[in-house]
């Protein structure tokens, strides 16, 4: 395969792609939603907060996004904090998995009744 063809079809895949995502916006912005945050996004977000390279926050980022589906097709409940309990509600299959998920956030001071005005156990530098 020559150079030219090989740079045709990177561009044919960034042109399908980004129609994608313009059907995905224009899908998002139909349902009421404001805002998407993509894959791509996130694991820009992520990398830059980790300050780890984007290459490993993304392998790291498929394989969590991966187990996260896989209980969540599997009916699991999932306790991940600080994001909060995601549990399925309603499951349909007609043509293709649909998940309703209720997600219960925890307040930012902690857990319900949990004390944190007291002292750290360790000093900032431990």
């Amino acid at each position: 395969m020559t150079s030219s063809m090989m740079q045709d079809l990177v561009e044919d895949d960034a042109q399908a792609e980004m129609a994608a995502d313009e059907a995905d916006s224009a899908q998002a912005e139909d349902a009421g939603a404001s805002l998407v945050v993509r894959k791509k996004d996130f694991v820009e977000r992520v990398a830059l907060a980790a300050g780890v390279k984007k290459g490993k926050v993304r392998d790291v980022t498929e394989a969590v996004l991966q187990v996260l589906g896989e209980a969540l097709a599997n009916g699991e409940s999932l306790a991940i904090p600080p994001l909060g309990k995601l549990r399925v509600t309603k499951q349909a299959g007609k043509d293709g998995d649909l998940l309703q998920i209720k997600l219960k956030r925890i307040e930012a001071g902690g857990k319900k009744g949990e004390k944190t005005d007291e002292a750290p156990l360790a000093e900032a530098e431990e």
